[in-house]
């Protein structure tokens, strides 16, 4: 059996570290951040969806972080000075959107991680969702809505105007971004997949079929048989 030192052993949990480091940061950087000052206290949300990149059917979620900003660096969530906020799964909500089709969901407290918050669901098809956040931050009423890019984070474009949102809450950045929902047939492999929603417009589809294959060959049927007659 091969021994190692305790040198070599500290070298090997700290490479395994780093590599677990460089396999998450992807998913940090694949987030919406915007600074905004809301009641007086510049506050960083950071917003995205879970398992990034998603696909139709799979599980996901809406993943948000809000922290008051460094000043020094105020659109760096990892920033010394930025204090993770807790407590807004009392106070804030999510609301979904995809066209007209809307659903509120409850954010919960993401474990072991201070001021991350998630509320989990499963897109049902590949189209642009909308995040809006609704409810008090600071004693200040929002309303903030966000929207994934087909693009992600590659087709995000900042923007460092301020802009006064509502009463006490002005926004002063935007960087960065996330996805919408792909086909699940993206992600297939060997075979492609098809989404709940394909397979249950299929089987309807077929089933009218049958039903007006069935209906054309009653109708026949006693056609011949009045000749018959």
């Amino acid at each position: 059996m091969q021994k190692y030192s305790i040198s070599a052993l500290t070298g090997i949990l700290v490479l395994a570290a780093l590599v677990s480091l460089v396999s998450v940061t992807p998913q940090a950087f694949a987030h919406e951040r915007q600074l905004y000052t809301i009641g007086g206290q510049d506050y960083l949300i950071v917003i995205g969806s879970l398992n990034e990149p998603i696909f139709v059917d799979d599980k996901s979620g809406v993943d948000l972080r809000v922290l008051t900003a460094d000043p020094n660096d105020p659109m760096n969530s990892t920033a010394e000075g930025a204090v993770p906020v807790e407590g807004l799964e009392e106070t804030v909500q999510v609301e979904l959107g995809a066209g007209n089709v809307t659903k509120v969901l409850q954010l919960e407290p993401a474990f072991g991680e201070p001021g991350a918050y998630e509320a989990p669901f499963y897109p049902t098809v590949a189209t642009t969702l909308t995040y809006r956040l609704f409810g008090t931050i600071n004693n200040t009423p929002v309303d903030l809505t966000f929207t994934c890019t087909p693009t992600g984070e590659a087709g995000a474009t900042a923007d460092n105007s301020t802009v006064q949102v509502s009463e006490g809450v002005v926004r002063k950045g935007i960087e960065g971004g996330y996805g919408c929902p792909a086909p699940v047939t993206d992600a297939g492999f060997p075979e492609s997949l098809m989404s709940n929603n394909e397979i249950v417009t299929t089987l309807d589809r077929l089933q009218s079929q049958i039903g007006s294959t069935n209906s054309s060959t009653g109708s026949t049927a006693a056609t011949t048989g009045t000749s018959t007659t």
